[in-house]
């Protein structure tokens, strides 16, 4: 465990860029390929959810968010949107426990990854509390077609932990070569479908050739859909 000291210096940090990258964005439309990547999936999700809603004013440019972040916060770093309300934040690394890394705003809303992929969220309601991801980390770190059975994680009304359970089938898509954040990444698109429980689910990876995922779009749960979420430092 990180020091409270530590921890409040870690908060201070990240609410500096964070103030400073949302002052900074606008509508600025030369953003890099990796920004249009990831705003394109979250307009396709948007026009799906919400068709006919228009695109509101001064939405943040996640390429300026992430250039803010790098500035300010010396740790890894991720930005993240989500899908249904549309929030775009940068986070930091506060640590790791078992393989499990914990990136966070500075109001503690936090997203846990293991390999690149989500296996839980606090502070946003709702929340995956955890997931158990079979091979699927395995799979799509390698690059590799497959199947395998993933376990997701709710808390009930009652507050008990009830399990989602869904057999997955991850392919192989095409390469893919962009830029974000001052980093160049020459990719693989990994494709996730899931069903069960009466749900149909689909996940997307852009993959590196060492394993990292530098781009994705991953379902949180029913309630709060998916997130996306590009790789700004490792």
């Amino acid at each position: 465990m990180r020091p409270a000291r530590g921890m409040r210096a870690v908060r201070a940090a990240l609410a500096a860029f964070i103030a400073v990258g949302v002052v900074a964005c606008g509508t600025d439309t030369s953003k890099t390929e990796g920004s249009q990547i990831a705003v394109g999936i979250a307009k396709e999700l948007a026009s799906r959810v919400a068709p006919g809603k228009k695109k509101a004013a001064g939405t943040p440019d996640p390429e300026k968010l992430a250039a803010s972040a790098k500035s300010s916060f010396s740790g890894p770093i991720i930005v993240a949107q989500m899908e249904k309300t549309g929030l775009l934040t940068a986070l930091g690394e506060i640590g790791r426990n078992a393989g499990v890394r914990t990136f966070v705003t500075p109001s503690e809303q936090a997203i846990m990854l293991r390999q690149g992929l989500l296996v839980g969220t606090r502070g946003l309601g709702n929340d995956l509390m955890s997931t158990e991801l079979g091979s699927a980390a395995a799979l799509v770190g390698g690059r590799t077609g497959g199947q395998t059975q993933r376990v997701w994680r709710y808390l009930d009304g009652e507050g008990i932990e009830r399990p989602l359970p869904m057999n997955c089938t991850i392919t192989r898509g095409p390469a893919k070569s962009f830029t974000f954040a001052g980093n160049a990444h020459s990719t693989v698109q990994m494709d996730e479908n899931c069903s069960g429980q009466g749900l149909s689910i689909s996940n997307s990876y852009w993959v590196t050739g060492n394993g990292t995922i530098a781009l994705s779009h991953q379902w949180i749960g029913p309630a709060l859909g998916h997130v996306t979420i590009q790789l700004v430092r490792n």
